[in-house]
């Protein structure tokens, strides 16, 4: 099963360069995309975060599914902010994720680095490695914010 995940995981860390080629979508839809992976981002960061510290019952199989998700959705971020998503309706995304593409690349290839180690973490049974993938994929999740999102 972790087999068939992180080969999950990698084939489509591989394809992300071929967004370019996909095809072209409405603004608005790239929007609700966007939108939709940021909020499954948070509704399973969220519980992870509270069974980290005590709020919540730790259930090891919980957080692994939920880290599984966190990745998932990380990588998927690749294709949700097309050029023209920026222009269309008012977001939190601020413009410099598109007037700086890489270093918004940069911040988002490290919050997908993070999460994905945190995915790994969670698949064995010892607390502090998953402490410590959380720690940095919720530092990699805060700078991003911080820089490209209005609040």
């Amino acid at each position: 099963m972790r087999k068939t995940i992180a080969l999950t995981l990698l084939a489509a860390m591989a394809v992300a360069p071929l967004q370019a080629q996909a095809p072209v979508r409405e603004a608005d839809e790239v929007i609700r995309y966007r939108q939709s992976l940021y909020a499954t981002i948070g509704w399973n960061f969220g519980p992870i975060a509270a069974m980290l510290k005590g709020e919540r019952a730790w259930n090891a199989a919980e957080l692994k599914r939920r880290s599984i998700a966190v990745a998932f959705a990380a990588v998927q971020l690749d294709e949700a902010f097309a050029p023209g998503s920026d222009a269309v309706e008012k977001t939190d995304a601020l413009p410099e994720i598109w007037e700086e593409p890489q270093a918004f690349a940069d911040a988002l290839r490290e919050f997908q680095g993070a999460s994905n180690q945190l995915r790994i973490a969670s698949a064995g049974a010892a607390e502090e490695p998953i402490r410590a993938a959380f720690e940095r994929t919720r530092k990699a999740c805060k700078g991003c914010h911080e820089r490209f999102r209005a609040d």
